[in-house]
Formats: structure tokens, sequence, C-alpha cells
């Protein structure tokens, strides 16, 4: 099972609108068969994120992953906050053995640390039970 701050690399994910395309995910918090795995979108697209730093920005709702950070994205990176999403194990399985999910190199753990500094900023946007998952284990 993943560990907090490794990237999932999810082939054809489908969205909410049917939609499907190859995603990356930050994983936040340890799941095993009977909890779900809690992750954050990433995006590389910088349109909506012009003028942003480094980091946190709250303001934006996205933590700023630059390539120079030499993290594990190619490109710079968005992870969008506090848009959590979970993956069942039971799929994380699945999709580990048909290789359609593919854990990648974790973020640094001052990078990761980082992240969920700035997601703690998020708290009243982020359910109880999401929050105790995260944060408390």
């Amino acid at each position: 099972m993943p560990h907090p701050g490794v990237v999932l690399y999810y082939q054809d994910y489908e969205f909410s609108d049917g939609e499907k395309r190859d995603k990356f995910f930050v994983v936040l918090n340890s799941a095993d068969i009977g909890s779900p795995c809690l992750v954050l979108k990433t995006t590389s697209q910088s349109k909506r994120y012009e003028g942003v730093r480094q980091g946190c920005n709250p303001e934006k709702r996205v933590f700023f992953v630059p390539t120079e950070w030499k993290q594990c994205f190619e490109r710079n990176t968005y992870v969008k906050l506090p848009e959590i999403f979970e993956i069942a194990t039971l799929e994380l399985l699945k999709g580990a053995l048909s290789k359609q999910i593919r854990l990648m190199d974790p973020l640094s753990a001052d990078c990761f640390t980082k992240l969920k500094d700035c997601l703690k900023k998020f708290k009243t946007d982020i359910s109880l039970q999401h929050w105790d998952l995260i944060f408390e284990s």
C-alpha cells in the first residue's frame, strides 16, 4: 500500500464527467484494506495559477512544486487544495496488478511536510473523517 507522500500515476483515470486521462495524485495517508487512500490531484496546467510562488498559495487553493525542487514531477506541478479524493484500497490493488496505477517516487519529506502544513489552512473545507486520517494517523 502507498505511504503518505508517495505520488501515484493513474493511467486513464475517469473523472466525474466521464473523461479519461492520465493523472498524478499525491497520497495523504497510510491506507489499509479497511480504509480509503486519500489523495490530492495535481495538474501541470499553469493558466489559472499565474503568479503563484513556490509552495503554499492558499489564495489560489494550490501548492506549487516547481521542477527545480527535483521532486518526481518532470514539469512544474500544482497540487490542488483542498480537493481530497478517495481511492478504494481494492481499486489500488487491482490497478497495481494491471499496471494502470503505478507508485512513483515520494515527495521529499520537507516538501510533503510543507504540503500538509498548507493543507491545514483549509481545515473547515475538509471532512472530520478525512482530517483524522491525514493528520491523526
